[in-house]
């Protein structure tokens, strides 16, 4: 399983204002187009296919594993222990019940990832969907 992907930006289409000079942009590198002041912006990508292995017999045990990864990543960013973060969370979640969460021994449900996901400073999830595919309609002629 891969390590999540900290991108400076995902979309072309988002504007942000530095706190420094106040320039609007996009933050296509991270930095101030102007100062060249960080922007304090990261983007995660975590991509699905390498969450689902479609060989594996365990789904749940291989996102468990995946979203584990990630809770620890984003947490040592930030600089903090585990019983810092569970604190900040609202008091969602035990120390203990967080360790077992990052070392992908259980699954957290989604009213316990949402305010995690709070403390560690992540103001949006973003769901990218790729376009499906048209719908064969059958003709006349299909039908032989």
């Amino acid at each position: 399983m891969s390590n999540p992907k900290f991108l400076p930006s995902l979309r072309d289409s988002e504007t942000v204002i530095c706190v420094r000079c106040n320039a609007s942009q996009y933050p296509r590198n991270g930095a101030c187009i102007r100062c060249q002041a960080p922007l304090g912006l990261d983007y995660v990508s975590l991509e699905l296919n390498t969450l689902l292995d479609p060989c594996s017999e365990d789904h749940k045990k291989q996102i468990a594993r995946g979203i584990g990864m990630l809770l620890r990543t984003l947490r040592n960013r930030r600089g903090l222990c585990q019983s810092r973060l569970a604190a900040r969370a609202a008091g969602c979640i035990a120390r203990s019940h967080l360790s077992r969460a990052e070392c992908g021994r259980t699954l957290l449900p989604l009213n316990k990832l949402l305010p995690i996901a709070k403390a560690l400073g992540l103001t949006a999830v973003i769901l990218r969907f790729e376009a499906a595919t048209p719908r064969r309609t059958h003709t006349s002629s299909d039908h032989g």
